[in-house]
């Protein structure tokens, strides 16, 4: 399945994941500094897979694999 036109499946994932931890903290299972904890994790962890996948695209144009 192609999930480009919604963004990506890692941008997918990030908001998933998101979107439980705000119900999370909405049914009050976490509290409040979790929550700033979780997002802070999910935001560095979409941004290094972004990173790591420019730095292989680059490494290995899809012309030569």
């Amino acid at each position: 399945m192609n999930f480009t036109k919604y963004g990506g499946r890692r941008f997918l994932m990030s908001m998933g994941c998101a979107l439980v931890n705000t119900v999370l903290l909405w049914f009050g299972k976490i509290d409040p500094t979790t929550y700033r904890d979780l997002t802070i994790a999910t935001v560095a962890v979409y941004i290094a897979g972004n990173t790591y996948q420019k730095k292989v695209e680059a490494a290995y144009p899809p012309d030569q694999v």
